[in-house]
């Protein structure tokens, strides 16, 4: 039975893109032989061609009273402007005179937009706006990672990010120590945070603490402190990372090291 009522949902739905391809394909044919007495199809394909005379083809999105306005459009003006088009809305009224059709306009277009750049572009055009506006919004409030974007976060001196960010902070307490031996060197901590689209920075975390000396592990949470009160300081402002040409929250690692003054 469940393998029934699929089938013939998918026999429904096959039935439903055919009827919708006929319905495009005699709307299209209609705006090439209208009724002489269609008159307002017939001023409507006139002013597409005048507009496609002055260099002007439109994409057009059927629109009317709660229905047709699409989310993406920001998305699809912009796919459309590379493509040599322009986007506008077809709207349709709530009023449907007898032997009049509305909707000439953005068929006549359509039909140009199929011969030059084939049936299935507006279609595709559409899946490809809709997919950058869901990655726009999953990006929003994503943190992502500086490796995977564009153009890394950076500072504000910075063309590019250049190199990994290595600090120094000198101190005067508590009392750490040295370590003197091969491998040695004093205490670091590698801190991640987050850089925000308004160039401040929030998450401040330890990924990694070297203490080097037993001794200096007990000062682990007053370094921390100490060393992200340093980067607060010294430098405030970020420029945030790209992503699909937009900015992204991202994140930052920074190596603090932590030296005693002597």
């Amino acid at each position: 039975m469940k393998y029934i009522l699929i089938l013939l949902a998918l026999i429904s739905l096959s039935a439903c893109i055919q009827d919708n391809k006929n319905e495009q394909r005699n709307r299209l044919e209609y705006v090439i032989h209208p009724n002489p007495d269609d008159t307002l199809c017939i001023s409507e394909i006139e002013r597409a061609k005048r507009d496609i005379e002055n260099g002007k083809i439109v994409f057009t999105q059927t629109a009317g009273f709660l229905f047709g306005f699409i989310t993406y459009e920001a998305e699809l003006r912009d796919l459309c402007k590379l493509n040599g088009l322009e986007f506008d809305y077809d709207l349709r009224s709530c009023v449907v005179y007898e032997g009049q059709s509305e909707g000439c306009y953005g068929d006549y277009m359509d039909k140009i937009i199929i011969d030059k750049y084939g049936i299935d572009f507006k279609e595709n055009l559409h899946k490809k706006a809709e997919s950058l506006y869901q990655i726009s919004n999953q990006l929003e409030d994503e943190i992502v990672q500086y490796l995977d974007c564009d153009i890394p976060p950076r500072l504000p001196n910075e063309t590019k990010q250049t190199s990994d960010y290595n600090l120094t902070v000198t101190v005067n307490r508590p009392n750490i120590k040295e370590k003197k031996e091969n491998y040695g060197g004093w205490p670091f901590f590698d801190i991640g945070f987050t850089v925000e689209k308004d160039s401040t920075m929030s998450g401040f975390h330890s990924i990694k603490f070297m203490a080097k000396l037993k001794e200096n592990k007990k000062y682990k949470d007053e370094l921390f402190e100490i060393a992200v009160k340093h980067i607060k300081a010294e430098y405030p402002i970020w420029i945030p990372g790209e992503a699909d040409g937009k900015q992204v929250r991202s994140d930052v690692n920074v190596r603090v090291i932590i030296t005693k003054k002597e």
